[in-house]
């Protein structure tokens, strides 16, 4: 019987399916966390969605970012880093839907793709949650009132005593 894989001249089966479908798992996870199972196509869905406002510095303290400061290209004031292997949504302004673009995994906003100067908000979907992360005096920090539980939109904040706000989404899961 004849194999249906076609094999190169050097006798090792292709492998072009393969990374097809790896690199289409993300995108089709990143959809469904923004869209319900239950949502027919051509009809719109009105979601109620929680905002909230993630703390940063000792005690729990924030400050509020300064939106609509006018910022040149190159200078970045905050970023959203998603480190996990499913895109998620954020917004670079405080301007309905939920998100503004998805974040595709391993990327930040002020990267490949957005190249955003600054960002809002990360939104996680209904039935997961994630932690949210930031940057302060040479390390990480995790607070535990930044445990994001969807359907949620997540304001990020400035961080005392830093010159740019870093945010990192981790550990997205189902809740």
């Amino acid at each position: 019987m004849k194999s249906l894989i076609r094999r190169p001249r050097n006798g090792s089966p292709k492998k072009l399916g393969k990374r097809l479908a790896v690199l289409a798992l993300p995108v089709v996870a990143a959809m469904s966390l923004g869209v319900p199972a239950s949502a027919a196509p051509g009809t719109s869905t009105q979601v109620q969605v929680q905002v909230q406002v993630l703390v940063a510095g000792a005690g729990g303290t924030a400050s509020a970012s300064g939106a609509g400061a006018a910022v040149s290209p190159q200078a970045v004031t905050s970023y959203i880093s998603n480190e996990n292997d499913i895109g998620i949504g954020v917004s670079q302004n405080n301007t309905p839907p939920l998100y503004e673009a998805i974040l595709p995994g391993h990327r930040r906003t002020d990267g490949s793709p957005l190249g955003w100067n600054h960002a809002y908000s990360f939104y996680i979907g209904p039935g997961y949650c994630a932690d949210a992360w930031y940057w302060q005096n040479n390390g990480w920090r995790f607070d535990p009132r930044n445990t994001v539980k969807g359907s949620k939109e997540a304001q990020i904040v400035a961080i005392p005593g830093e010159a740019v706000a870093r945010w990192a989404v981790r550990n997205v899961r189902a809740c």
